[in-house]
């Protein structure tokens, strides 16, 4: 008789893991996806050059346009939501995506810029713009952090 008592014990606490365990990920799941995430829209200006249109609705983000002067896009426009890890890019390059907690935070290298966008600012080759929604930005060639000079330290000589 004992371990008919012992079995029933097992199978309530083993029920009460099972459903703890579901609340628990369920309420997890909503945190980490309430706010959304970020939406980009890849797409050339009538000019053919490079845009990129930033909006996070929950944050009153929207329709941020970073234009790349003196480049050439001809690819489809394309509008694509970071909501997982390992999204490809129809141009610039990705450095590095969070999207544990959305929006999270994104870093690209967008043809020889470096774009980083936080939920509390943009940054633009290293250098933070507060968030203005209908906003255009212009970048040229020669605002292009890879144009930068590196600084090279010269190798320790031996005797």
């Amino acid at each position: 008789m004992q371990s008919d008592g012992f079995l029933k014990h097992l199978v309530i606490a083993f029920g009460l893991a099972l459903v703890g365990y579901g609340l628990l990920y369920g309420c997890d799941r909503h945190l980490r996806t309430r706010r959304g995430a970020w939406e980009f829209t890849f797409a050339a200006s009538a000019q053919g050059e490079p845009t990129l249109t930033i909006d996070q609705p929950f944050l009153g983000i929207s329709k941020v346009r970073i234009v790349i002067k003196d480049e050439i896009y001809e690819g489809a426009t394309q509008r694509i939501r970071f909501d997982k890890p390992g999204i490809e890019l129809p141009f610039g390059k990705p450095v590095f995506y969070d999207t544990t907690f959305l929006p999270g935070s994104i870093t690209m290298d967008y043809p020889g810029h470096e774009v980083e966008v936080l939920p509390r600012t943009l940054i633009l080759n290293f250098k933070e713009k507060p968030w203005k929604s209908g906003e255009v930005i212009s970048l040229t060639q020669s605002e292009a952090w890879s144009n930068k000079p590196e600084i090279v330290t010269p190798a320790p000589q031996t005797q």
